[in-house]
């Protein structure tokens, strides 16, 4: 039976190869395996396999594009339940993607993991597309492009109703560029689900979880450097110092003209007067 270490063991040597060609869903899992979630990986995969299965029942290989969206959401969204947990939108388990499967309520992220997995089962290519605050996912060309919005059970959107979800997220006129509807790109994708999990432990005190996600983030791109600034504050409130006086450290070499580079120096200083009053 595998342990913790080797899930980081099997998750490293994924993210260590070069390229982009990475298996998100099998990374999630062994995220989730080694925070303790003791998910059924095989299972898991299993259950997609299942979902497209079901899904393509209806659904006919020259249906327009449009339509086969349409039904995939309908699918997903509204006969399988998978929706937005809404009102406890940073617990934990809403980045874990086997909790996800099992309850069906999630966070943009995983919801679209779920929704790429079964889509390109499907030959529905479905790119990631990291709005502010809110990832969707692209179809189609670029030039003529559809969304889909998993956390909101599937729906279809234009680039116009995009900018007008912008809108009424941070309650102000956001004006989207061509930039911001490029896909990104598995690792980043990585990246964005660990943040996520780094965050919502952080949220709830639990440092180690915290920390754990911080260092697979690091694995993933070690030039992160939010990253390292957020993993020094996590070394900090574990009593850590010297790491996190090495991460800064590491943070202001790749980083020598950051805007915030003073504050950092101080931040240094002040953990290495902490230590002194230690000793």
């Amino acid at each position: 039976m595998d342990i913790p270490s080797d899930y980081r063991r099997k998750f490293a040597d994924m993210v260590g190869r070069l390229g982009e060609d990475l298996d998100l869903a099998l990374a999630a899992l062994y995220i989730a395996a080694e925070d303790g979630q003791s998910p059924d990986i095989d299972g898991s995969m299993r259950l997609l396999d299942q979902l497209a299965q079901d899904a393509s029942l209806d659904m006919k290989p020259a249906t327009p594009l449009p339509d086969r969206l349409q039904h995939l959401a309908l699918y997903l969204g509204v006969k399988e339940g998978f929706s937005g947990n809404k009102d406890d939108y940073y617990n934990p388990n809403n980045s874990y993607l086997n909790r996800v499967l099992e309850t069906r309520t999630g966070i943009p992220i995983t919801l679209s993991l779920i929704y790429m997995e079964v889509g390109n089962r499907l030959g529905i290519p479905l790119e990631p597309v990291g709005l502010p605050g809110h990832l969707v996912l692209r179809a189609g060309t670029p030039k003529q492009p559809l969304f889909l919005d998993p956390f909101h059970r599937g729906r279809v959107l234009s680039p116009e109703d995009c900018q007008a979800m912008m809108a009424g997220i941070f309650g102000r006129p956001i004006q989207l560029t061509d930039a911001h509807f490029e896909p990104i790109s598995r690792r980043q994708f990585i990246i964005r689900l660990l943040t996520n999990l780094k965050g919502a432990h952080a949220q709830h005190k639990d440092y180690s979880k915290a920390l754990a996600a911080a260092d697979r983030i690091s694995l993933v791109d070690p030039h992160q450097g939010n990253n390292l600034k957020e993993r020094a504050w996590l070394f900090r409130e574990m009593g850590q110092f010297r790491r996190a006086i090495s991460d800064l450290q590491t943070y202001l070499k790749l980083q020598p003209q950051a805007e915030d580079a003073k504050r950092v120096e101080g931040e240094i200083e002040s953990l290495w007067i902490t230590i002194a009053t230690l000793n």
